[in-house]
């Protein structure tokens, strides 16, 4: 039984998902965690350099 994963597109770092969105690889799911994770602890730090 095979899965079929849609090819990697950029877009899908930015792109907001819900039930309804296509499945991406494990890879590509680890990579946008990763990207928004360090995007929210940059936001913050530079927040709390401001207060």
């Amino acid at each position: 039984m095979t899965r079929d994963i849609p090819p990697f597109e950029w877009k899908y770092l930015f792109l907001p998902e819900d039930a309804d969105s296509a499945p991406a690889s494990r890879l590509a799911g680890a990579c946008k965690t990763a990207l928004w994770l360090g995007v929210s602890i940059l936001v913050g730090l530079g927040l709390d350099r401001l207060c």
